[in-house]
């Protein structure tokens, strides 16, 4: 009797707490439940209310259904919860996305950029840098309470989850160069230009190692504490190695040493020669 009590006022307060949600003082809700006689205070759900505009308007309303989504956002403690839900909402907005981007110029829209914020927390990083450049192109800002701009937010967020991810990098190569261009022109503090750029440097540090090595020099440029001085020394080495075997030079004067023994002040066999040096050749190597 007891847990089934417990189960009926959870049940009640959770009830209470959508009245409350559907009491809202957001205009957008006032409006809407006026114009069709609707009295919010009485009860009605926000799920009538979203019935409402649609009958009203012939399509859901996006900036109400944002609203209800960001106060369940808001009452939602866990950062996995909420990645989730985003992640579950995010597709229901694909329609109103692309038609905003077809459009330009536009004014300020906290729809769209709330939702390149949510495609970023969803992993969704090509739309959020679509949505990113579109907004930056129209000169949007983030929403009240952010102190990050568009371009840092979304260079700083990305870079992260790709630093924790060399394999998540390497697939997004071309576009966290897209991100390190978005940047250009934009204020955003040292730390975080310099983590995309180190971000750069891990998603080409094997297909592209000389691109790679610029990529954590001008990390390191910025941000001395990027993480990446060891990839820069790895990346030397191999380029250094590989500029001295592709020199003619290099090959004529390391057999021009080779053949010349000072210790015994003459000539030595090229045959006696070639024999010694291999070994000494093969050291070198497996120490590097």
């Amino acid at each position: 009797m007891a847990t089934n009590s417990m189960r009926e006022h959870r049940e009640k307060m959770l009830a209470q707490k959508a009245i409350k949600q559907a009491q809202s003082q957001d205009p957008r809700l006032k409006k809407k439940a006026t114009f069709l006689g609707m009295d919010l205070a009485a009860g009605e759900s926000t799920t009538a209310v979203n019935a409402v505009v649609k009958t009203e308007t012939g399509v859901e309303n996006i900036e109400l259904r944002m609203f209800n989504h960001l106060n369940q956002l808001k009452d939602t403690r866990s950062i996995q919860e909420k990645i989730a839900k985003k992640k579950e909402w995010l597709p229901e907005y694909r329609g109103y996305i692309e038609g905003c981007l077809a459009v330009s110029p536009a004014e300020q829209n906290n729809t769209l950029v709330y939702l390149m914020i949510w495609a970023v927390d969803a992993g969704e990083y090509e739309l959020a840098v679509r949505i990113a450049e579109y907004a930056i192109l129209n000169e949007m800002t983030m929403p009240d309470g952010y102190t990050r701009g568009i371009a840092e937010f979304v260079t700083e967020q990305s870079a992260t989850d790709f630093i924790d991810d060399q394999e998540l990098a390497v697939a997004n190569a071309d576009l966290i160069q897209r991100i390190v261009e978005l940047g250009v022109g934009e204020q955003m503090v040292d730390e975080v230009r310099a983590k995309i750029f180190r971000a750069l440097g891990d998603a080409l540090f094997e297909a592209q190692p000389a691109e790679a090595l610029t990529a954590y020099k001008n990390a390191l440029r910025l941000n001395v504490k990027a993480g990446c001085k060891k990839q820069v020394t790895q990346l030397e080495k191999l380029l250094n190695r590989q500029a001295n075997e592709s020199s003619p030079d290099a090959t004529v004067g390391s057999q021009a040493d080779a053949s010349a023994d000072p210790s015994a002040g003459g000539s030595v066999p090229a045959s006696t020669d070639t024999n010694a040096a291999a070994p000494t050749a093969e050291a070198n190597t497996s120490a590097e």
